[in-house]
């Protein structure tokens, strides 16, 4: 299950007032099969007690009957073990995502028929479940019934965290949050606490940022001088883009350059990746808050137009916060803002296919095109009309697909002024 998949979960059971627990595999891998004539062999665990060599001279072997933690085929046969049982149980798969099932059943209860739902995430060993009753005549009493009899699992309760993010509910919200991974990061990055230079209320990043990656990749490589500050750094950014790709779309820009250097780090650029850390533990508290909330999905595109090679932004809402953004880089030079601003849009235009088809297949569509707010007037009317031809002519054709998506009544692309741009919502 992907990071998007859970948050768009999460923002579905928040808008549908459903529950959300989390089930545990108990050794997951051990309960899957391999395939019908399908042959593995290894070799005998080392030390006394295994014969290593047969009579006749030769290393022995051993053939594999039921797949185990090392293989390299174990997590696929997990899968391909627990996924069609699940179909076989009624569960329909979405295309979106794979690892994502939906079930819609009548059950029979003392007060009549009720329409029941349930939702799946399933991530290894993890099973993240949505449902609305729990009483002995529910869907989900039911499922969990036959989960039990065929599989080792644990009820582990309401779900409180999964892969590092944490869930808070509340009467009508879910908030989902990263406090604990942050603090613990500050306690390997930052032992000595937050530097004096860092405690101002600053924004995650500076002007000096771009600068100083563009410094860093027109440096010499000298990987022996700079053994130590790459594994730290490598280390320390890699830990920010997983809070940034998770619950903080706050910092995806800072974190978004900071990676564009992980060969290349320099003293300032490894300065510049604790600053987001710092400003990460005094914003520890902030999160995704998700609560119902009657508009459908709408999204927003920036770019910021640079002398190389810009970068673009985007980010969607649903249940009031976001679901899903991203900040990357243009693998193209834009030759003026409107450019780059359309590039920018193609890009959230696919996501918002993406999102529009997953909320349909979880049945939470609609029937109106998503609006993805734009702040360059030039760019929205080339969404809507090939005009200004001589501008953009050199353009590739890939990336008038926001004018393909409006023609097809899927976007509608309103101006928003760059003031009233939203990046997320605090608790």
């Amino acid at each position: 299950m992907r990071g998007t998949s859970l948050r768009l979960l999460s923002a579905v059971a928040a808008k549908s007032n459903m529950r959300m627990r989390r089930w545990d595999f108990v050794a997951a891998y051990l309960q899957g099969e391999l395939l019908e004539g399908e042959v593995v062999y290894c070799l005998p665990p080392p030390g006394e007690g295994y014969a290593t060599i047969g009579k006749d001279g030769l290393p022995m072997i051993c053939k594999i009957v039921k797949p185990v933690y090392g293989m390299a085929q174990a997590g696929r046969r997990w899968q391909r073990t627990l996924y069609p049982w699940l179909e076989e149980y009624g569960f329909t798969q979405l295309s979106p995502d794979s690892s994502v099932f939906t079930l819609k059943r009548t059950m029979d209860a003392p007060t009549g028929k009720r329409e029941e739902t349930l939702h799946l995430g399933a991530y290894v060993d993890d099973l993240c479940v949505l449902y609305e009753h729990d009483d002995k005549f529910s869907l989900y009493h039911d499922f969990t019934t036959k989960l039990q009899e065929r599989w080792k699992v644990e009820d582990e309760g309401d779900l409180h965290d999964l892969l590092g993010i944490e869930f808070r509910f509340g009467s009508d919200t879910i908030t989902l949050h990263q406090q604990t991974y942050i603090e613990k990061l500050c306690a390997d990055f930052l032992p000595d606490g937050v530097p004096p230079q860092f405690q101002a209320n600053k924004p995650p990043c500076d002007h000096n940022l771009p600068l100083h990656v563009v410094e860093a990749m027109s440096q010499e490589a000298d990987a022996e001088a700079d053994a130590e500050l790459l594994r730290r750094y490598q280390s320390l950014v890699g830990a920010l883009l997983y809070c940034s790709g998770n619950t903080r779309p706050d910092i995806a820009f800072a974190v978004g350059m900071l990676c564009r250097a992980m060969s290349k780090p320099t003293k300032d650029l490894f300065q510049d990746g604790l600053r987001v850390l710092s400003y990460l533990h005094r914003t520890r508290h902030i999160g995704l808050r998700y609560e119902s909330n009657a508009k459908f999905l709408e999204g927003q595109s920036d770019s910021d137009w640079g002398v190389r090679h810009s970068t673009s932004g985007w980010q969607f809402t649903y249940s009031q916060a976001v679901i899903s953004w991203g900040s990357k880089k243009q693998t193209s030079v834009a030759l003026s803002s409107c450019e780059a601003e359309i590039m920018a849009a193609s890009e959230a235009a696919k996501e918002a296919l993406f999102l529009t088809r997953f909320l349909n297949e979880l049945g939470h569509g609609s029937s109106k095109p998503v609006e993805l707010g734009m702040d360059n007037q030039a760019a929205i009317a080339i969404s809507y009309n090939p005009e200004l031809h001589s501008r953009t002519k050199h353009i590739d054709r890939r990336h008038f697909f926001i004018r393909e998506c409006v023609e097809n009544m899927q976007l509608r692309v309103p101006y928003v002024r760059t003031v009233d741009f939203g990046l997320y919502q605090s608790i």
